[in-house]
C-alpha cells in the first residue's frame, strides 16, 4: 500500500494486511463510508456510523465496535495523518471466509479498515453522458446501500470516459433518473432544483439529505425525457460539490457553488 496510516481492527498501523479470502475483497460482502475531515473533526460522522451501521445489518454482518471506539479510532487516525482537508474511507467486510461458496461464515469475524487520503481539490466542472450500457435495479435494497459492489458504476464510468465525456447519468430498470456514479443529483429545471427519490435506486446521501432543505429542492421521480429541458445539474456526495458543463453533448449552465459549499461544509 502507500506507507499511510490506517486503522484495521482497532489498531493504528503501517501498510495494513488483509486475509486474502476476506469476502470483500472475493465477493464485495461488506459496506463502507466516506467521509470528509477537516483538521481533527470527522464531518457528520453520527450520521456516517448510522448508515454504515444499517448496511451492515442489512447483510447481516456484525459491527463488533461501538461507535465511541470507531469515533476515537478514526481521530486518532486523522491526527496522525496532519491533513488539513482529509478524504477518510471506512469499510466494513465481513472478514475471512471459511471456505468456498456465498454462504457466509456462521461466526464471521469482520474486517474493519479505515484509511485516509488528502481531500482533492475542487472538481471543475464535467461533461455527462446518460449511460446506455447499465441500468440501476431500484428493486434491490443494495441500490440504497453503500455497499462493496460498484461494479455498475465501473461500467458505466468507463462507458462516459469511452465517449468522451467524464462521468455518466445512471437511469433505473423503468427508465428514470437516479445518479451519477459516485454522486447524488441535482437537477435545475424551470428554475426549481429536483433530486430523484429515494425509491427509484437513490442512495440517500448525506450530503443530498442537507442540501434539500438549503436549497428548497424538491424530491421525486424525474423522467429521462426531462434531462432534454435541465438547465444546470449539481452533483453531491460527502466530500464536495460539482458543476456539469453538459449533457450528451448540450451545453448547460454552470453554475458557482462556493457559498453553498461553504454552507455545507462549514466553511471547511
Amino acid at each position: 500500500m502507500t506507507g499511510l496510516p490506517a486503522w484495521l481492527n482497532g489498531k493504528l498501523v503501517t501498510d495494513p494486511t488483509l486475509s486474502a479470502s476476506d469476502r470483500g475483497f472475493l465477493l464485495g460482502d461488506g459496506v463502507f463510508e466516506t467521509m470528509r475531515t477537516a483538521g481533527p473533526t470527522v464531518l457528520w460522522l453520527d450520521d456516517h456510523l448510522a448508515r454504515l451501521r444499517a448496511g451492515a445489518d442489512l447483510l447481516g454482518i456484525p459491527l463488533n465496535h461501538n461507535p465511541n471506539e470507531i469515533a476515537d479510532g478514526l481521530t486518532a487516525l486523522v491526527g496522525v495523518a496532519g491533513f488539513e482537508h482529509g478524504a477518510l474511507r471506512l469499510t466494513l467486510s465481513r472478514g475471512p471466509s471459511a471456505g468456498r461458496g456465498l454462504v457466509p461464515p456462521a461466526e464471521p469475524v469482520p474486517t474493519l479498515l479505515a484509511t485516509i487520503a488528502k481531500l482533492a481539490p475542487p472538481v471543475a466542472p464535467v461533461s455527462l453522458v446518460v449511460a446506455q450500457s447499465v441500468r440501476r435495479n431500484e428493486g434491490s435494497p443494495l441500490s440504497r446501500t453503500k455497499s462493496l459492489n460498484y461494479g455498475d458504476n465501473i461500467v458505466a464510468r468507463r462507458e462516459a470516459i469511452g465517449r468522451g465525456a467524464d462521468d455518466a447519468i445512471l437511469l433505473n430498470n423503468r427508465g428514470l433518473v437516479t445518479s451519477a456514479t459516485v454522486a447524488s443529483l441535482f437537477l435545475k429545471l424551470g428554475g426549481r432544483w429536483v433530486t430523484p427519490a429515494i425509491a427509484d435506486g437513490v442512495l440517500p446521501g448525506l450530503a443530498r439529505q442537507r442540501l434539500i432543505g438549503l436549497l428548497g429542492a424538491d424530491e421525486g421521480s424525474v423522467q429521462e425525457a426531462a434531462l432534454g429541458h435541465v438547465e444546470s445539474i449539481m452533483m453531491s456526495n460527502s466530500l464536495g460539490l460539482s458543476a456539469a458543463l453538459s449533457l450528451d453533448g448540450r451545453a448547460l449552465s454552470v453554475e458557482k457553488f462556493t457559498d453553498l459549499s461553504a454552507r455545507l461544509f462549514g466553511g471547511s
